[in-house]
């Protein structure tokens, strides 16, 4: 590698660093109870208006296939509201609840994970061999965590290769 690439791999990584250093200090406290409440809410009632379109009923009965799902939703509901009606009068009293704190930089990081799955996903759908996306999701895992030494891409690539053969010709599974 010659001193160019050199200086704008340094140049790289100093920006990702200074990027780093900023998410890292962005933290956020949650009210995990609170919040779960109100996530949970909106999804019941959500799925309380897709059960219908889902779920066909051929006659008008009083137990169908959407009785169980529904009463599902409805206890969910009916949790959830608890819970929030809970947490809104600890919150009015100011007792303390229960808070988790989100990292700026682990989220962000774990969208970039999410990302390259969804890139593994593609390419492998798109050429129809799970190997060149096992090895491309390997090679974005090495380059998001900054690995420098060429043997471990040289390493994830035969890997994808010989775990492809190994399932391809020795056990004669298509994939």
């Amino acid at each position: 590698m010659d001193n160019e690439n050199r200086s704008l791999i340094a140049c790289i990584d100093a920006r990702l660093d200074a990027i780093g250093d900023k998410l890292k200090k962005k933290e956020w406290k949650v009210p995990t109870d609170l919040l779960g409440g109100v996530i949970f809410l909106i999804f019941g009632l959500v799925m309380l208006r897709i059960i219908p379109q889902q779920i066909e009923i051929k006659k008008k009965e009083l137990v169908n296939g959407q009785a169980f799902p529904n009463l599902l939703m409805y206890i969910m509901i009916a949790c959830s509201i608890v819970l929030i009606v809970n947490q809104v009068i600890k919150l009015m009293r100011k007792e303390p609840i229960k808070t988790t704190t989100i990292n700026l930089l682990v989220e962000v990081k774990a969208v970039f994970i999410f990302l390259c799955m969804i890139v593994f996903w593609l390419v492998a759908e798109k050429t129809g061999n799970f190997a060149i996306g096992a090895a491309v999701f390997g090679v974005l895992m090495l380059c998001l965590f900054r690995c420098r030494k060429p043997l471990y891409y040289v390493i994830v690539l035969l890997a994808a290769v010989a775990i492809w053969a190994a399932f391809r010709f020795g056990l004669g599974v298509m994939f």
